[in-house]
């Protein structure tokens, strides 16, 4: 089909406004506004220094495939961060660069990234390919931060097929944002992360587990065959012997009124409290200067703090994990062994942080 000279005209002129925009958006996101202090945020620095805490045991055997649950078991917090993928980054590649890396844990965050089986697929082969770790574990532990809410029942039960695909990657664990609902909770960890069958010694639940006979690529990630992995692949603590973990996130004000129901489910492993969210719910705008300048420090506000505190009473309260951001900065009131004695057992922090926190634990396990 001929183009006419004008229409050619038009068209080149309207690439180059759109390249002018792009060159302009580009430009504004080059420059970010100031982060939120003490507020998660994901951080990419792979690479491992290799410091060891004092304490470490180089004769050190894993007992587990998960290896977050080994260290909880232990009485040991975990460290973790973000898993750098993105447009642009190859999953298999980066699964290799990570898979001796500092973390304990690692967060792959569909929240707002892309909902990508075939990418978290490769990103677990690489894992697999560039590991053991040197704690001899085959893999880190694996959780993902998901996309789907816990909004309602109905919502979760339309919606559980998600979890079951995640899982089938051969990751070890799912994190459920804005857990409002105790219900669409319970959905989502007795039937999306749970097979059908009854367990020896393990507690039946009200809701029956849907995941099927289809995990042969996750047993392959585990290094176990399918059987095997059928034994293992349940939700621990409920199951002393399950190597699966669940979270939520309660991060907004509908989640608050539930937290007590909703961290007490069977099952549960960790939970945090979003100040990051929270603050959309609790403050808005207020305390987001559209200028890009630095915010206040909204997790030393009242209303953040009881939100805070509600959520790790309600942890220590049922034996759940209390996840928590941490630094290095002794008068920040996320500094590393403040966060450790006040009961965080799951923490988002930097390298040097996590190098603090383990030699105050007087931790083991080879990093």
């Amino acid at each position: 089909m001929d183009i006419k000279k004008r229409d050619f005209l038009g068209l080149a002129a309207g690439v180059g406004a759109v390249a002018g925009l792009s060159s302009a958006a580009e430009a504004q996101w080059a420059k970010p506004a100031a982060e939120m202090p003490g507020v998660r945020t994901q951080r990419n620095n792979l690479a491992n220094s290799n410091k060891q805490p004092s304490t470490v045991d180089w004769n050190y055997k894993p007992r587990r495939i998960n290896k977050a649950i080994e260290l909880w078991e232990d009485g040991q917090p975990i460290y973790y961060n973000g898993s750098g993928l993105g447009p642009g980054v190859d999953p298999y590649a980066q699964g290799v660069k990570m898979a001796r890396t500092w973390y304990d844990a690692i967060n792959v965050e569909m929240e707002h990234g892309a909902l990508d089986f075939s990418q978290l697929r490769e990103f677990m082969r690489g894992l697999v390919d560039g590991g053991p770790t040197r704690s001899g574990h085959r893999t880190p532990a694996v959780f993902v931060e998901t996309c789907i809410i816990g909004l309602d029942e109905p919502y979760m039960r339309a919606n559980s097929w998600v979890i079951e695909q995640l899982l089938d990657c051969g990751v070890h664990g799912i994190h459920m944002c804005h857990a409002r609902d105790t219900k669409a909770v319970q959905v989502a960890m007795q039937m999306g992360c749970r097979y059908p069958f009854k367990r020896p010694g393990v507690p039946d639940l009200p809701m029956r587990g849907l995941r099927g006979s289809s995990a042969g690529y996750a047993a392959q990630i585990w290094g176990i065959n399918t059987f095997q992995y059928n034994h293992v692949a349940d939700l621990w603590p409920l199951n002393p012997k399950g190597e699966l973990i669940f979270g939520v996130k309660i991060e907004d004000t509908y989640c608050d009124e539930t937290a007590a129901a909703t961290i007490a489910l069977p099952g549960m492993s960790m939970a945090e409290w979003g100040p990051g969210d929270h603050s959309y719910w609790l403050y808005g705008l207020d305390v987001m200067p559209d200028d890009g300048s630095k915010p206040p420090d909204i997790i030393a506000m009242p209303e953040m703090r009881k939100v805070r505190q509600n959520v790790l009473d309600q942890c220590k309260k049922n034996k759940v994990n209390f996840l928590n951001a941490a630094s290095t900065d002794p008068n920040h009131l996320d500094y590393i062994i403040t966060q450790i004695k006040d009961g965080a057992m799951v923490l988002e922090c930097g390298e040097d942080a996590a190098v603090m926190g383990r030699e105050y634990t007087k931790r083991k396990m080879p990093v």
